[in-house]
C-alpha cells in the first residue's frame, strides 16, 4: 500500500515514511486513551445518605404518654412535650411527627380516663 492509498484517518500516515509500526495486539494501552479494559469499571460514588434526626421531645412525648397511668403526671408531660415537638418538627423538618401525635393522644386518653373515673366515683359516692 503506498502513501496515496492509505485512508485519510490513518494515524500512522503522519509519520514520515511510515517507519513506526502500530503496537502489536494485546499491548497495553497508554493511560487516557480509549475505553477501559473489560471488567474494569471506573469508580462511581453515590451521594451520601442524609440521616434525618428524630426529635427528642417527640420520643419523650410518646414515652410519657404511654406511661401516663403513673400518677397522671407523665400523661400531662406527654401532652406538653407532644405539642412542643409538633411545633419543632414543623419548623426544623426533623422526624418524629407521628410519635408526637401519639404522645398527645395517649396522654389525653389517660387524662380523660382519670377524669371519667373521678366523675364516676364521685357520682357513686353521692348516691
Amino acid at each position: 500500500m503506498s502513501e496515496s492509498e492509505q485512508p485519510a484517518g490513518d494515524p500512522w500516515q503522519s509519520v514520515p515514511g511510515g517507519s513506526v509500526s502500530p503496537p502489536p495486539p494485546g499491548a497495553p494501552i497508554p493511560p487516557g486513551y480509549g475505553y477501559p479494559p473489560p471488567g474494569m469499571m471506573p469508580p462511581y460514588y453515590y451521594p451520601g445518605y442524609q440521616v434525618r434526626r428524630t426529635n427528642g421531645l417527640a420520643i419523650a412525648a410518646l414515652v410519657c404518654g404511654i406511661c401516663g397511668f403513673i400518677y397522671l403526671i407523665p400523661a400531662i408531660l406527654g401532652i406538653v412535650f407532644g405539642c412542643v415537638a409538633l411545633r419543632q418538627t414543623k419548623r426544623d423538618g426533623t422526624d418524629g411527627r407521628g410519635m408526637a401525635i401519639a404522645g398527645i393522644v395517649t396522654g389525653s386518653a389517660w387524662v380523660a380516663l382519670v377524669v371519667v373515673v373521678i366523675v364516676a366515683v364521685s357520682i357513686a359516692a353521692s348516691n
